[in-house]
């Protein structure tokens, strides 16, 4: 919908969802726990999907997309934020996947979906403050890089930052 610029995918799931029982209220997320399932869409959706959002394959797993709403959306910072608006304002309860609150990155050279599965980045200490352990234990890395890595992107630097996402 973004990205074509037209609300209408959106209006026409709104439409299409079944009422719920009273007192019981839709789960909303922007994209599935780890992945962003493309199983019910057409074939030329999931291809349009692909090119938008996951140009190199190792951005996908199993019929979806294995990216943090940050790289998702090329780290732009007005998408990111309306899409936050987004799933905090629809009807329902809004589910954040851990790490989107401070806009943490994902390691596409990880396998399956550990791309997403990262530690929470805390601080810019050891292991992102994540562990006092040997970084050689973690169940899986850290992430690195530049923009995304923990000594940069961090829970201790977002809550010092006035204009972080987190704020």
């Amino acid at each position: 919908a973004v990205r074509r610029e037209s609300r209408d995918p959106v209006s026409e799931i709104r439409a299409k969802t079944p009422a719920i029982p009273s007192g019981c209220q839709w789960g909303i997320f922007l994209r599935n726990h780890d992945e962003l399932t493309l199983e019910m869409v057409t074939d030329e959706e999931r291809d349009y999907m692909y090119a938008e959002y996951a140009k190199d394959p190792r951005m996908r797993a199993n019929i979806g997309i294995r990216r943090r709403l940050a790289p998702l959306l090329d780290n732009d910072r007005n998408q990111i934020e309306l899409f936050t608006a987004l799933l905090l304002s629809l009807p329902g309860s809004p589910i954040l996947y851990y790490g989107d609150e401070i806009g943490m990155g994902d390691n596409i050279w990880l396998g399956d979906r550990d791309a997403v599965r990262t530690p929470m980045q805390w601080t810019p200490d050891r292991n992102a403050g994540f562990s006092t352990c040997d970084p050689g234990r973690l169940n899986l890395p850290t992430i690195m890089d530049p923009v995304h890595g923990y000594q940069v992107t961090n829970v201790e630097a977002s809550m010092s930052s006035p204009s972080s996402l987190l704020h």
